[in-house]
């Protein structure tokens, strides 16, 4: 629900509580009649109303102003801010595989080492973590190439 200042008029009316709601439409059928009749007599409730409205009307009118237009290819192509922004990616990329990496290193290590677990799980996390690779490998491999063939990397925004 919608709330809204009562800044210039005062009254005392309970029906002046749910004038928000019935701006907003938020009133059930019963409450919304009770709120329409109350108005043609009370003159407060009234003018406090047709402020609401106002200042709704004024609300939706306004404009968010952020960067402009002129301004957004050179923010885009802000060199200090590319280069920010791919270190940042880089670093990101490489901790997460080097903490992932580390992570099944150990596991592998541990689980394969372990001579209480059967051969075969051995031999299963073993195919698992070349699948993995494998799959990686050609995900990059296909992105690189994509990247050398993109027709739409000259494309600005």
């Amino acid at each position: 629900m919608g709330d809204y200042p009562m800044q210039t008029h005062e009254t005392n009316c309970a029906v002046a509580e749910q004038l928000s709601g019935y701006l907003d439409d938020e009133l059930t059928q019963q409450e919304q009649q009770r709120v329409m009749v109350h108005i043609r007599t009370c003159h407060s409730c009234k003018a406090l109303l047709e402020e609401m409205t106002t200042l709704r009307g004024d609300m939706k009118r306004a404009v968010h102003v952020s960067a402009d237009a002129r301004d957004l290819p050179k923010v885009m192509n802000d060199r200090s801010a590319r280069f920010l922004g791919w270190f940042g990616w880089i670093a990101l990329v490489l901790g997460a595989l080097l903490l992932t990496t580390f992570f099944f290193w150990d596991l592998a290590v541990e689980l394969l080492t372990d001579r209480n677990v059967p051969w075969w799980v051995r031999l299963g996390i073993a195919g698992v973590y070349l699948g993995f690779i494998g799959l990686f490998l050609m995900v990059l491999r296909q992105r690189l190439i994509a990247s050398k063939t993109d027709k739409y990397k000259k494309v600005k925004l």
